[in-house]
């Protein structure tokens, strides 16, 4: 429930930073001779900043899912790394007898593959996440574009 007052609020804050900027811009003065206008840059720029500090938070939450993902895919690893440190040395201890070898070799076998197979399915699961909330993003982002230029447009 809040995450969707959030979301709101973020659009509406959004749509109302666009209104002012478009309101500036239709309301700039007319360079003589031509279809441009002078905007007050400094305003502008600040209403740019407004905007991408408006940003879904989606977009924190994929970039902050990638360095979870890259986290846990490093410590996948140590501890691949280390199953496999301690079924070397176990191995070693039991070398003499040939059953307990074989035994050693395909446990440490299943675990190496048990982890490389949990690191993928954590990486895929993040990277689909990431996939869908950048789609979401990708298509707010497109819907703002478009009302932009046909505002630009009628102002034309």
């Amino acid at each position: 429930m809040y995450e969707q007052n959030t979301s709101r609020e973020q659009e509406q804050n959004t749509a109302e930073l666009l209104n002012h900027l478009e309101q500036a811009i239709a309301s700039a003065r007319s360079v003589p001779f031509s279809s441009n206008c002078m905007v007050d840059r400094e305003e502008m720029m600040v209403l740019v900043s407004m905007l991408r500090d408006n940003l879904p938070a989606e977009l924190k939450q994929a970039r902050w899912l990638l360095e979870q993902n890259r986290q846990l895919i490093a410590e996948a690893r140590k501890e691949a790394e280390n199953m496999i440190r301690e079924a070397e040395s176990r191995m070693t201890a039991m070398i003499d007898e040939h059953e307990i070898t074989v035994k050693a070799r395909q446990q440490a076998g299943q675990t190496i593959e048990a982890a490389n197979q949990s690191a993928r399915q954590i990486r895929n699961g993040a990277i689909e996440y990431a996939r869908k909330r950048l789609a979401d993003l990708d298509e707010q982002l497109t819907g703002m574009l478009v009302m932009i230029q046909k505002n630009l447009k009628e102002l034309r």
